[in-house]
């Protein structure tokens, strides 16, 4: 079974970020996180990355 939620590591690896820009874009809520613990604990839901990936994804264009 794979694991559904990460950590900021895990989820930087996923991203293709650094753990930095991970937190950085947690603090300006720009990705979707769960506090498993209620408290300082920072999860991040593999599957709302993916649908952010999806999301933000463009075409590429086509040729002329």
């Amino acid at each position: 079974m794979d694991k559904l939620l990460l950590t900021a590591a895990e989820a930087a690896e996923f991203l293709g970020l650094k753990v930095s820009t991970i937190r950085r874009l947690t603090w300006a809520r720009e990705l979707p996180t769960v506090r498993p613990t209620g408290r300082r604990a920072v999860r991040y839901d593999v599957r709302a990355l993916r649908a952010l990936l999806q999301k933000r994804t463009r075409p590429a264009r086509e040729a002329r």
